[in-house]
């Protein structure tokens, strides 16, 4: 679907908006790059952008494999492909969240489980939980703590696939199956003596 002339003008608006802070030079290319953007051009970025802010969906619906580790009826944990420390989790809300205020209570107990296994099961000493926006919508950091204080600004570190792998069989956390067993009453039987009649 190609944008409109006035779409068109109206998204040259905003990118001139969003560069209005930067440097005197770096601004004046960056305007001469959004002016000799065509629509098609302006519109392909527009749709990257809405894709690129959809990441979190994404990942909940299982288009975009992740390393779960765990999931309740609000939302999943996931392993950070990026950790700031070893067994760092993204709770991420399965119905994307605005504000940090509307994040479910089921939510943060899921952060709370993760924390409790990182402990169990990678020898944390304790472990931060922390909100953030991201992409367009709130999310919850779950970053175990060894030996210093970290936070969001933390230098991260790039693990292989088989180090995720095996923290990922390590944090994750089994479901929880409750066991009914049925108890079949006995049936109690009367005995009578017999009447002659």
């Amino acid at each position: 679907m190609a944008l409109t002339e006035e779409q068109t003008i109206e998204l040259r608006k905003q990118l001139s908006e969003q560069i209005k802070n930067l440097p005197e030079d770096q601004k004046k290319q960056a305007q001469e790059q959004i002016d000799s953007m065509t629509p098609e051009a302006l519109e392909s970025m527009l749709k990257q952008q809405q894709e690129r802010q959809q990441i979190f969906r994404q990942i909940v619906e299982g288009k975009i494999p992740s390393k779960k580790i765990a999931e309740n009826e609000d939302a999943i944990a996931i392993l950070d492909i990026k950790p700031i420390s070893k067994g760092h989790t993204l709770i991420i809300p399965k119905i994307a969240v605005k504000k940090a205020k509307d994040i479910s209570q089921n939510t943060f107990n899921l952060a709370k489980e993760v924390v409790k296994q990182a402990h169990e099961k990678l020898d944390t000493e304790s472990a931060e939980i922390l909100t953030q926006f991201n992409f367009g919508e709130i999310i919850i950091n779950v970053i175990p703590i060894y030996d210093k204080s970290l936070n969001l600004d933390s230098p991260r570190t790039e693990p292989s696939k088989e180090e995720l792998e095996e923290i990922s069989q390590k944090m994750k956390l089994e479901k929880k199956v409750e066991i009914i067993e049925k108890i079949e009453k006995e049936k109690e039987t009367i005995k009578l003596n017999r009447k002659i009649p």
